[in-house]
């Protein structure tokens, strides 16, 4: 009978060897290669981006990523994953902190930037380009709405809590009026660089500053 040929390992099978065989490591190299890829992708741009200029941001010779990411467009879609996931977990801890409306609407301003200085350029993405980004894929693209409408969500519930308790005065229903948080939030795709002059928490604390003295309810004097 003849012996059956042995199968030379894949690279998607070295890929799985390597993280099953020290887990802690794997992740570790493989976030220094998802946080390199973003200075890289805000110098070259989609299409000028390439394997070997992340290999080189991240310290790594090319043939290492592989072992981690089959393509660039993987890492780009990784990168917008894990962020969008830690953006909606942040905020979902917010809402169920138990503080008050104006502190749970300021906490979730700031959640928000976190994540995208964390995750700059690649959050920005899809504000920027939208679903005819190249690294936007169908999955990802609904993935992205998803996590969109959950977001604009727990806004508005901080929003409406704050109406309801009459902490909060605003014409606009809660609903529209998360609405333009989260537009104003989304609209520093356009702006925002990190390692400015002001980071994450600064503009988030100025915007949560701006939004709360002009909904807060003024006390009424005592005559």
């Amino acid at each position: 009978m003849a012996r059956a040929q042995k199968r030379s390992p894949t690279l998607a099978m070295k890929r799985t060897a390597a993280q099953d065989k020290d887990r802690a490591q794997y992740g570790a190299k493989r976030e220094a290669i998802l946080r390199a890829a973003g200075p890289v992708l805000q110098r070259e741009g989609i299409n000028g981006a390439t394997m070997g200029a992340i290999a080189k941001e991240a310290g790594v010779d090319r043939a290492t990523i592989y072992y981690y990411f089959e393509d660039k467009q993987e890492i780009f879609r990784t990168a917008i994953h894990d962020g969008l996931i830690e953006m909606v977990a942040a905020l979902e801890d917010v809402a169920a902190s138990g503080h008050s409306a104006q502190i749970r609407l300021r906490d979730s301003i700031r959640a928000v930037m976190r994540a995208y200085e964390r995750h700059y350029p690649q959050l920005y993405i899809f504000f920027q380009d939208g679903a005819t980004s190249s690294i936007i894929d169908n999955h990802l693209n609904a993935e992205i709405l998803a996590s969109g409408a959950r977001y604009e969500a727990l806004v508005e519930a901080a929003v409406r809590d704050g109406v309801e308790s009459g902490v909060f005065v605003t014409p606009l229903p809660p609903k529209m009026f998360a609405k333009v948080v989260v537009g104003m939030l989304n609209w520093t795709s356009r702006w925002f660089v990190p390692g400015g002059a002001m980071g994450a928490d600064d503009i988030a604390d100025g915007m949560a500053e701006t939004v709360l003295r002009g909904i807060m309810a003024r006390p009424t004097r005592k005559r």
